[in-house]
């Protein structure tokens, strides 16, 4: 269905959410996948549910905004597997706070790991699929470089670079075959909201607002997320290169 047999895909924090869903999804088309993530016992359980289905993953334990972590894990990739013909950027952390509360050390973490770290995996996957001539990069960004919420400024400003960072790749690189795209996730039941709804001050209040905001009513799951992930690094895409596939159930489309 999705004629993604064989390839090889590098797909970062994927030890919970959305990651892991994609690494799963990903490796059942019949890829081959790195699991990328700083948690370890977490990785090598969605590595082992990979593996008792029939497919083929391993765990790398990477920081993504550590340039030498990065590139070690595409050569360990290049020695196991082959050149990646697919990345899913998908690492993030998120922070909720005003400007005037954020430190310095809580921004420069966001952006290292949110921005910096797909350009880090992004250039070190790139040489590779450049010779191959082939290629497919989806970025996760989030509706938040489109629309945010009080608080999220810092995140939001990620995720926004994001986007533009994403357009350029797509240009400098369509010559050689290569794709780049944003998935928007939308609200997602993942860890990262539901973090969000317990730091909240009155978290099922909290909950019921974020829903009542989402035109079809309800959170996405991860494998929501992960369909849109499998189609845009599929050759059904393969005329789609420098734009944004919103999963949000709406959220987006309204003022």
């Amino acid at each position: 269905m999705w004629n993604l047999e064989g390839r090889i895909a590098v797909v970062t924090g994927a030890a919970n959410g959305i990651g892991s869903a994609t690494a799963s999804m990903l490796a059942a088309a019949g890829v081959r996948v790195v699991a990328v993530d700083l948690e370890r016992t977490a990785l090598e359980v969605v590595c082992d549910r990979i593996g008792s289905a029939g497919g083929q993953a391993i765990a790398a334990v990477t920081d993504v905004s550590d340039g030498a972590q990065v590139e070690r894990m595409v050569q360990e990739t290049r020695q196991r597997f082959g050149d990646p013909d697919i990345l899913f950027a998908n690492a993030a952390i998120q922070l909720a706070k005003p400007v005037v509360e954020t430190s310095e050390q809580e921004w420069d973490r966001l952006h290292a790991v949110n921005l910096k770290g797909v350009f880090l995996c992004c250039r070190a996957v790139l040489a590779g699929m450049r010779v191959q001539k082939r290629g497919a990069i989806v970025i996760s960004s989030s509706g938040h470089a489109f629309a945010t919420y009080r608080n999220f400024s810092a995140y939001a400003s990620t995720k926004g670079a994001l986007v533009a960072f994403m357009r350029g790749v797509a240009l400098d690189y369509a010559a050689d075959g290569i794709r780049c795209n944003c998935v928007i996730p939308g609200a997602t039941d993942t860890r990262l909201i539901r973090d969000y709804f317990a730091q909240s001050a009155d978290p099922g209040k909290a909950r019921a607002d974020l829903l009542a905001s989402i035109p079809l009513g309800r959170l996405a799951a991860p494998e929501h997320i992960g369909k849109s992930v499998l189609f845009l690094t599929s050759d059904h895409a393969s005329y789609i290169t420098g734009t944004t596939l919103s999963v949000d159930g709406g959220l987006l489309a309204q003022a």
